[in-house]
């Protein structure tokens, strides 16, 4: 298709419509420089198409093009898809989740930020909201929460084998692709890592093994909500050995020796394990509610040691 639009903002619902309402107006709200053109698009992944009618609603008085679609297969690859099929029309796809709220020159720094680089992809931080107004006692910074790799405007993130600094990964949320060189396949997001999460990991490992180059957009920053459920320990250390099974998992499908990748990983996981179980003993942080940094090295070598035993599946959550 015709490019008709310089960019399209991908926003993806599941079940929570009372967040998606805070991400839709915040995206509606954008600052955009004169003469970008550019539409949201709201894919809708719940077979009752539960954000239909807050969409409709908030389309009539949009100054934008708020565009709905809908795929009732309940598979996150599924629905990211369907929303890039909505963008063909367009030159560079973003993506914001529904629990997001883009600061107001937000898609601006994003697109500036591919046409100043030519690069392929470019990432921006995200920075956590409290439901209860405060991180929880056990990271008083909201570090756990937050997503920064504290790098300079335009630095290069990636090569390949490295998705990850200061511990974080990176992923779609808070992304902006240029459609031509990371999505010209049909179906750019796996829909065999649609049921786990880790989708946009095995996308990012693929795309850089292709020599495509992303770079970091450090004034492109969302709001991440975060629902008091969220900030329980146990949650975020769940969320993060899943994260490194979804790390493991990638990085060995898309080695050109999956047998040495293995060996790689398992390696990493081990020591993992070795290192931060030795200080988690040696601080004496088994008496210390407050000090969770080694507990968490060691779920995280656990999730590289684990990735294939059970399928990784989502968090159950409320």
């Amino acid at each position: 298709m015709s490019e008709a639009y310089d960019v399209s903002i991908g926003v993806l619902s599941y079940d929570r419509v009372d967040l998606l309402e805070r991400t839709l107006r915040a995206a509606v709200a954008q600052r955009v420089p004169d003469g970008l053109h550019w539409k949201i698009i709201v894919a809708d992944n719940h077979p009752d198409r539960l954000a239909e009618t807050l969409v409709q609603s908030l389309a009539a008085a949009s100054p934008v093009p708020l565009q709905y679609v809908a795929n009732s297969v309940r598979n996150i690859s599924v629905i990211r898809n369907t929303a890039i099929d909505a963008g063909r029309d367009s030159r560079y796809i973003a993506f914001v989740d529904d629990d997001e709220a883009p600061e107001p020159d937000w898609i601006g720094n994003l697109v500036a930020c591919l046409d100043r680089t030519g690069a392929d992809a470019a990432f921006g931080p995200k920075y956590p909201e409290f439901e209860t107004g405060a991180p929880p006692d056990w990271d008083p910074e909201g570090w756990y929460f937050t997503l920064d790799f504290r790098m300079p405007r335009d630095a290069p993130i990636i090569m390949f084998g490295r998705l990850r600094r200061r511990g974080k990964g990176l992923g779609s949320g808070n992304a902006i692709f240029r459609m031509e060189t990371c999505f010209a396949d049909p179906q750019p997001f796996d829909p065999a890592f649609g049921n786990a999460g880790g989708e946009d990991t095995e996308l990012l490992f693929r795309l850089a093994r292709a020599g495509k180059r992303f770079v970091w957009c450090p004034d492109a920053r969302v709001r991440e909500y975060m629902q008091a459920s969220r900030t329980r320990y146990d949650y975020i250390r769940t969320r993060l050995m899943r994260g490194s099974q979804h790390y493991a998992a990638s990085r060995i499908a898309n080695s050109d020796s999956a047998a040495l990748a293995r060996l790689k990983v398992a390696t990493i996981g081990l020591g993992q394990i070795v290192v931060h179980g030795a200080l988690y003993l040696l601080h004496g942080e088994f008496l210390r509610r407050d000090k969770v940094g080694n507990r968490i090295g060691i779920a995280k070598g656990l999730g590289k040691l684990t990735y294939a035993r059970t399928p990784i599946g989502f968090i159950r959550e409320r």
